[in-house]
C-alpha cells in the first residue's frame, strides 16, 4: 500500500542507515504490492522447499547446516508479513500462509492499519480484505496478532495529517473502530492485538511520546477488553534504536519507564520489542536491552512492579545491505550470514528471562522501500533462511 510521502522517505532513510549493521528497519509497515524481482539477488542462491511455489530460478544450493536450539516451553513462533496479506490475491495469499505453516510458525503477524478499512468518516468500516487472511489463517491453524496503527486522513491530527504515522485526532473515535474491529474477529478466533508499531521512534508523529501514547492505549485497550474478555492486549512493538543518524527515539527502557508511570501498563498483558542486531546477538546492544543491561526492558518492567510481564519479540531479524547498495558480489555470503544471525538469535532470546516469543521479519523482500530481510526475495525465490528458519522451529519444539 502507497502513504504519504513523508512515511515512505522514514522507510527508506532507515533502511538505508541500518543496512550495513543490520539493525531495525524503524518501518512501521511494508508499502506497495510485493515487487516482481530484485536488482542484484542471485536467484539461485537457495532451493524451494518440497511442495512450494518455484519462483524463478531453480539452481540448487546446499540446505544451511544449524545447531540444535532449546527455547522455553511456550515459545512462541511467529512471521512477520506487514501490510501485504490484505492486498495479496487469493493465490497469493494462499502461498504465503502455507510457507508460514511449512515453516512451523504459530502465528502471523500483519498490520492493521484503519486507514485501509475506513476511507471515509461518513461510511462504516470495510472488513472484507481482513476477513479473507483471518479466514485463511483459520484455515491453517495460524493465530493472527494484529497490529493496529495509522488513522486515514480524514481523522488525524492536524499536526501531522500527511504521514500515515500520525495519531488520531480523537482517541475514543479510534477506539470505536478498533470495537468494531474486535468484536467482528474475536467472533473469528482472534484474539491477539498489538497497539502501535514502535511508538518509540518517529512511527509516532511527529515526535515519540510515551505520555501521549500511553493515552491512546489505555482508551483503545478498554475497547479492545469491552468486545472481547478473552483479549491478549500488547504495547506496540518498541524500536530498539534510532531509526537513522540524528532520527528522534526513545529507549525501551525509558519509554516503558514513562508509560508505567502514566498507568499504561495496567492496560496490556505483555510489552513488545524488536531487537534486531548489530552485530552478534549475545554482544549486540539490542539484544542486551532486553536484560543483559542496567536499563533493559527487563529494569524498567521491575521497577514498574510487573517483573513478570512477558516481553514478546514480535519483529527480528537480518537484512542483506548488498541489495541496497548494489554489491551483487557479496549477497550469498550476506545470505549466509543470515543462517547464522537466525540461529544466534533464536539461541540467545531462548536464554533470556520473559521472552515468550520470536516473530522474524520478513516473508519477503519490498526491495522499493529498502526492506530486504525476508526469507524469499523479491523475486518470490527462496532464501537459505527459510529451510534453517524450518530447522530451528522444528528443533526447538522437539525439545520442548
Amino acid at each position: 500500500m502507497i502513504v504519504g510521502a513523508a512515511m515512505t522517505a522514514v522507510v527508506i532513510a532507515a533502511g538505508i542507515a541500518t543496512a550495513v549493521s543490520g539493525g531495525d528497519p524503524g518501518s512501521p509497515k511494508a508499502f506497495g504490492s510485493q515487487p516482481a524481482s530484485t536488482a542484484g539477488a542471485d536467484a539461485s542462491a537457495a532451493t524451494p522447499p518440497p511442495g512450494a511455489a518455484s519462483g524463478t530460478g531453480t539452481d540448487s544450493a546446499p540446505s544451511p547446516t544449524v545447531t540444535k536450539t532449546t527455547a522455553p516451553k511456550d515459545m512462541k513462533w511467529g512471521l512477520d508479513y506487514s501490510d501485504t496479506l490484505t492486498f495479496d490475491k487469493p493465490d497469493e495469499l494462499a502461498t504465503a500462509l502455507d510457507d508460514a505453516k511449512r515453516l512451523g510458525m504459530d502465528y502471523i503477524r500483519v498490520d492493521f492499519g484503519w486507514e485501509d478499512y475506513q476511507s471515509f468518516a461518513n461510511f462504516p468500516p470495510d472488513f472484507g480484505k481482513f476477513d479473507n487472511v483471518v479466514a485463511a489463517a483459520n484455515a491453517r491453524n495460524l493465530k493472527v496478532l494484529a497490529t493496529i496503527d495509522f488513522p486515514p486522513p480524514w481523522a488525524r491530527r492536524d499536526t501531522c495529517k500527511d504521514t500515515s504515522a500520525c495519531p488520531p485526532a480523537d482517541n475514543a473515535l479510534f477506539a470505536k473502530f478498533v470495537k468494531q474491529a474486535v468484536a467482528r474477529y474475536s467472533a473469528r478466533g482472534v484474539h491477539y492485538w498489538e497497539v502501535w508499531n514502535e511508538p518509540n521512534i518517529v512511527a509516532w508523529a511527529p515526535l515519540p511520546d510515551p505520555v501521549d501514547y500511553t493515552k491512546l492505549l489505555v482508551t483503545v485497550s478498554a475497547a479492545i477488553r469491552a468486545a472481547d474478555p478473552h483479549a491478549y492486549i500488547l504495547m506496540g512493538g518498541l524500536a530498539a534504536d534510532h531509526p537513522s543518524p540524528g532520527a528522534p527515539f526513545i529507549t525501551p527502557y525509558d519509554f516503558i519507564t514513562a508509560v508505567a508511570k502514566a498507568g499504561g501498563l495496567k492496560a496490556v498483558d505483555a510489552v513488545a520489542y524488536h531487537p534486531y542486531p548489530d552485530g552478534d546477538p549475545a554482544s549486540s546492544k539490542t539484544f542486551q536491552a532486553i536484560s543483559q543491561s542496567p536499563t533493559s526492558i527487563i529494569t524498567a518492567l521491575n521497577q514498574a512492579g510487573a517483573p513478570n510481564m512477558p516481553i514478546w519479540i514480535t519483529e527480528t531479524g537480518a537484512n542483506i545491505p548488498a541489495l541496497i547498495f548494489n554489491q551483487p558480489d557479496q549477497v550469498k555470503p550476506q545470505e549466509a550470514n543470515q543462517v547464522h544471525l537466525a540461529q544466534r538469535e533464536a539461541e540467545v532470546l531462548a536464554s533470556y528471562p520473559n521472552v515468550a516469543s520470536f516473530f522474524w521479519f520478513s516473508y519477503q523482500d519490498v526491495p522499493s522501500a529498502h526492506l530486504v530481510f525476508g526469507l524469499r526475495r523479491g523475486d518470490g525465490t527462496y532464501r537459505p533462511s527459510f529451510d534453517a528458519l524450518q530447522q530451528i522451529i522444528a528443533d526447538a519444539k522437539k525439545s520442548q
